[in-house]
């Protein structure tokens, strides 16, 4: 029985984590599909591939802001502003994609579809580390430990109904 829920739970975290680790690269290949049809001016096939982008990684901001600029290339504004404004939940108030995509935004609005051009590339701001405890695999090394334990206190209790318990003698002699 014991090897039974060790086998399952092990089972389980490796499963949890292989999914993960495929959704990111999942959402890095069609990330890059994405950014080089808009690069080529194919915007309908970069908001399909960046709409994917976002169903598998909708934490991260980097989708929404092009998802945002492939929006405003095909004139639609209402959706875009949702976008900028999914990005810039997502990003620390001092990232430096901001001006470049408020403008854009700005710019879609007052005046219908500007023509955006992207800065040269840059280092890309550094996202804001999450706390320790938000991240995937913590709790998966938590789940496991917790379950390691389990197995082994399972294993070593001593269920001998004959035992008796040990006798403990202090300074005031034994009971």
């Amino acid at each position: 029985m014991q090897a039974w829920i060790a086998t399952i739970i092990a089972a389980l975290l490796v499963c949890g984590t292989a999914r993960a680790d495929d959704a990111e690269a999942a959402a890095q290949v069609h990330l890059d599909r994405g950014v080089a049809a808009y690069g080529a001016g194919d915007f309908a096939l970069a908001l399909h591939e960046l709409q994917i982008v976002v169903e598998l990684v909708p934490h991260k901001p980097n989708p929404y802001r092009w998802l945002a600029l492939t929006e405003i290339q095909q004139g639609d504004c209402a959706h875009a502003r949702l976008d900028v404004d999914s990005f810039l939940a997502r990003v620390p108030t001092d990232d430096a994609r901001i001006p470049e995509l408020t403008r854009a935004r700005d710019a879609c609005v007052q005046r219908g579809v500007p023509k955006v051009t992207i800065a040269p590339p840059r280092a890309p701001a550094p996202e804001p580390a999450r706390p320790i405890v938000k991240r995937w695999w913590f709790w998966t090394a938590v789940a496991g430990v917790v379950a390691a334990s389990a197995v082994i206190i399972y294993a070593t209790r001593d269920d001998d109904p004959t035992r008796l318990p040990p006798i403990v003698c202090t300074a005031g002699g034994c009971p």
